[in-house]
């Protein structure tokens, strides 16, 4: 049988390679690197798809893990052959497409820009998340990753994040790829996308972005952040499907404000502690942040989600400029149509958006849209059902003009309307909805 270290990894004959003849990382020793003492965790819930879908984010921190982590330091030595020290600022070196290496490529590029961040909440009293009513007070916190997005002014750095990541945090520590700790502020989140960004003083190597709309089925992609507290773990797989829209609808907790529209689906591995990292393209640019998982035991079985970039710095750069951020709406709440309907009202069509109730004061309302229309295209896109009329509104810019086929007692007629912005207080739809765009 293999000998064993410590941690319980049986020890590997040494490669002939430029990688294995140098020295490996160290593991850290809990005792003999200082670290602010951590706040006892509680559970954070996400979204859940016939009970299966939660947020990749870990409430497990673990201290003194892995130091940079195996994968991604490798892969940056790799790279660049460059002490970066403690500045974290070193040079960056984007690997060619062709290399026989292409996670590695994209691992040395991205790697450096990619943190954990560990926050801390409002304490939960006792009686409050399964606590005995004697029990005393417990800090809740979490542990989640984040990526260098901007330079500040000031020469900080501002990284994106999951709202999730970030909710109700009142202390948020943010460990880049060198080790260094140090506190961020928050600037802003958005929980309809659930986009969060935060800030910190030091300067961080920002990541290269890629553009989310070029993304094919079976492209590589490697996400990169913190599962289970492992900072800098690499884990590599293929792009599963694009345009995946799972919003709260079919989520078992109607109160969650976490919605899944329009984002990447990835097999892979992506578990709690991911969220908000890294989902890069072979070249190491950033195609997504990584937000979600389908799982029935609650870690990784291969179907992952993202946030594609071109929607996460959209609504960053809204929470950089102004701290909040808006959102494309027309103002119809509606369903999806089924065998049912079909012959309880005659409908036309098999399939399609039957609008239910129309906003007051909204863009569907000054366009003239009425309860029991049909939408089935908005511009050359066909309209199926709801799920298809929440993602093709939500890529939308607010203003733009489109026009809206739909069925209107038995005949197909046309309704040119102008994209308007979703209220702050919009109030829930009725229970036989299934979105609100």
């Amino acid at each position: 049988m293999d000998e064993q270290d410590d941690i319980g990894v049986p020890q590997q004959p040494v490669a002939e390679d430029p990688l294995a003849q140098q020295a490996p990382p160290e593991f850290v020793n809990p005792a003999e690197e200082p670290v602010a003492p951590q706040p006892a965790q509680t559970a954070r819930h996400g979204v859940s798809v016939g009970g299966a879908i939660g947020i990749a984010i870990t409430a497990s921190l673990i201290v003194g893990s892995i130091a940079g982590g195996v994968a991604g330091i490798a892969g940056a030595w790799y790279a660049t052959h460059t002490d970066t020290g403690s500045s974290g600022t070193g040079t960056i070196k984007v690997l060619p497409a062709e290399t026989d290496e292409p996670v590695v490529a994209a691992a040395a590029a991205a790697a450096p820009s990619v943190v954990n961040i560990d926050v801390s909440g409002t304490p939960v009293s006792a009686g409050q998340d399964g606590l005995p009513g004697e029990h005393p007070t417990v800090p809740s916190g979490g542990s989640g990753s984040g990526v260098a997005y901007k330079t500040t002014d000031d020469d900080g750095t501002y990284i994106l994040t999951n709202n999730h990541v970030v909710e109700n945090a009142t202390t948020i520590v943010v460990t880049d790829a060198s080790r260094e700790r140090m506190k961020a502020t928050l600037v802003g989140t958005d929980p309809e996308t659930d986009i969060a960004v935060i800030k910190i003083e030091k300067k961080l190597p920002p990541i290269k972005m890629g553009d989310s709309s070029k993304l094919l089925v079976g492209q590589v992609v490697v996400a990169i952040g913190s599962p289970f507290g492992l900072t800098q773990s690499v884990s590599s797989g293929v792009v599963s499907a694009v345009g995946r829209s799972l919003p709260n609808s079919l989520s078992k907790d109607k109160s969650s404000s976490y919605p899944l529209v329009d984002v990447i689906q990835t097999d892979a591995a992506i578990n709690p502690g991911n969220s908000g990292g890294a989902l890069v393209d072979r070249l190491g640019l950033l195609v997504g942040i990584n937000s979600a998982i389908y799982s029935e035991s609650g870690a990784n079985d291969g179907i992952g989600f993202a946030i594609p970039v071109n929607n996460a710095i959209r609504f960053a750069d809204q929470l950089i400029e102004g701290g909040i951020a808006q959102h494309p709406f027309l103002g119809v709440v509606g369903r999806d149509i089924d065998a049912p309907l079909v012959k309880e009202k005659n409908l036309p069509v098999q399939e399609g958006a039957y609008i239910i109730e129309i906003t007051k004061g909204s863009n569907a309302e000054k366009a003239g849209l009425k309860p029991e229309d049909i939408i089935v295209s908005l511009d050359d896109e066909k309209i199926l059902g709801m799920d298809d009329l929440l993602l093709q509104v939500r890529r939308q810019k607010i203003g733009a003009a489109v026009t809206l086929g739909v069925y209107r007692d038995g005949s197909l007629i046309e309704i040119d309307m102008t994209v308007g912005i979703k209220p702050d207080n919009l109030e829930s739809p009725s229970q036989d909805s299934t979105g609100t765009p």
